[in-house]
């Protein structure tokens, strides 16, 4: 089994609908899976409860009032309970084969990192992933509405718990962290994974914030 972690925006307008959406596609996939949200941003803690996920508050920030990535990872490792884990993003939607896809990595290698693109769609509506045919609706859409993102749209990674050391202190919301852990497992010689044609991972468009700074205290 697996452990996912994220870190969410405030549960506020279209962000509590589509980051409730992936939680929520998280857990249909698997009651046993380990979810961890990282942060004290508004409503974190209720969804955390919702989905019976694991609540973190007390994280380091950068002065724009968004986590450290190095510390999510080095929590995570200490707080997981599975030995793969996966950091993915709170509006990413998971496809119901991705627990497949994932064993099949980790059952094929000792280390890896396993990614893969993500597809657009907007979606503004709350979806219930128990009711099967408001899923099979969902999944239809997704195959005549989403959108292949470029190469740039990477929302998840997967690897074996302990695998990093030494990741710099990127910023959240800010680019160069995802190209960076490609770049680090090649230079390492671990094994990366293109999952693309696998996963169907699905981005749920929406603004991107503009990230003010104020008092936020690092945890």
């Amino acid at each position: 089994m697996i452990t996912l972690f994220t870190t969410a925006k405030d549960f506020t307008g279209i962000y509590k609908t589509i980051q409730m959406n992936a939680l929520k596609s998280w857990r249909f996939i698997s009651s046993d899976i380990e979810i961890i949200i990282f942060g004290d941003s508004k409503g974190s803690k209720e969804a955390a409860k919702a989905i019976d996920a694991k609540f973190i508050p007390n994280i380091k920030y950068s002065p724009y009032c968004t986590p450290i990535l190095s510390d999510l990872f080095y929590r995570a490792d200490a707080l997981a309970k599975y030995p793969i884990m996966t950091f993915i993003n709170a509006d990413i939607i998971l496809p119901d084969n991705f627990l497949s896809v994932v064993k099949l990595a980790s059952d094929t290698l000792n280390k890896f990192l396993m990614v893969g693109y993500r597809w657009d769609m907007n979606v503004r509506d709350s979806i219930d992933f128990i009711n099967k045919s408001e899923r099979v609706k969902f999944w239809d859409k997704v195959q005549k509405d989403s959108i292949k993102h470029a190469c740039t749209g990477i929302d998840y990674f997967v690897y074996r718990k302990n695998q990093w050391k030494n990741i710099p202190d990127f910023i959240m919301g800010f680019p160069g962290y995802d190209n960076w852990m490609i770049w680090n497992a090649r230079r390492k010689r671990i094994s990366v994974l293109d999952a693309s044609n696998l996963v169907r991972a699905i981005h749920q468009n929406h603004d991107v914030p503009t990230y003010m700074m104020h008092d936020k205290k690092t945890g």
